[in-house]
């Protein structure tokens, strides 16, 4: 049997109760086909739900805001989920730039905010091969880890720093590890229409394959729909290979 400190760090961290949560995406519509589901619940809830997008799109012709048609596709998705827009990065999409000057960046606007859970792209889904979803994953998984050591980035006169923030949460979607599963039974038509925002990147086959996804995500479960999750607590995040129990939401 378990010590029961070692039973409490196999259980991963509820993802209800979040007051303030802070979605990381690569490009503009991967939070609604990955999590448009907990953002809904989230805002629903009362919670106040940031969404920061890293890449910039390709299609660079400005609207009237001075943005481009994945910018803009994002705020309207932003706008009925009633989600605040924590920025774009403005990195290009298939960026060269490395991982660590992505957290950099990443990490200024955690420390900004001080998120509950911090939601992401799962770097370490074995299928993934798009290095924009692998290096936002890892990026995240620095500046998470990084916001939190006051030391970092150096200071030339070797004082702490005074914005740091330790985030309880980190949670992945489009992950092939989930240990939460959130039912998103009542808000499905939210998280699909969140994603017909994104006019330019919408097919019905794409709305098709979310909602199967859905419905395969709940099985096991009493749920209809769900979105599922490898949700990692501050303890968790660093060192220890300790098997995560599976738990739903």
């Amino acid at each position: 049997m378990d010590n029961p400190f070692i039973s409490h760090l196999r259980k991963p961290p509820k993802l209800k109760g979040i007051k303030k949560a802070l979605f990381i995406q690569p490009h503009a519509d991967d939070n609604q086909i990955g999590a448009g589901g907990m953002m809904a619940l989230l805002a629903d809830s009362g919670a106040e739900v940031y969404e920061l997008t890293v890449t910039d799109d390709r299609r660079l012709e400005q609207d009237k805001e001075g943005l481009t048609t994945r910018q803009s596709e994002a705020v309207a998705a932003q706008q009925y989920l009633n989600v605040k827009n924590a920025g774009f990065l403005g990195f290009c999409d298939k960026t060269q730039e490395p991982v660590e000057k992505i957290a950099l960046k990443i990490m200024e606007v955690i420390r900004k905010i001080k998120p509950d859970a911090v939601f992401t792209v799962d770097p370490d889904l074995s299928t993934e091969c798009h290095s924009d979803h692998i290096k936002t994953g890892m990026a995240v998984k620095y500046a998470v880890m990084d916001a939190a050591c006051d030391f970092y980035p150096y200071s030339e006169d070797g004082k702490a720093r005074h914005e740091t923030w330790t985030t309880p949460i980190l949670a992945f979607y489009y992950t092939d590890k989930p240990n939460r599963k959130a039912d998103i039974s009542k808000v499905m038509d939210k998280k699909i229409n969140s994603i017909k925002c994104h006019k330019s990147q919408v097919d019905s086959n794409l709305l098709m394959f979310v909602k199967e996804l859905a419905k395969i995500a709940a099985k096991g479960t009493k749920f209809k729909y769900a979105e599922q999750f490898r949700a990692l607590s501050s303890l968790q995040m660093h060192c220890f290979n300790i098997a995560l129990e599976e738990d739903n939401d």
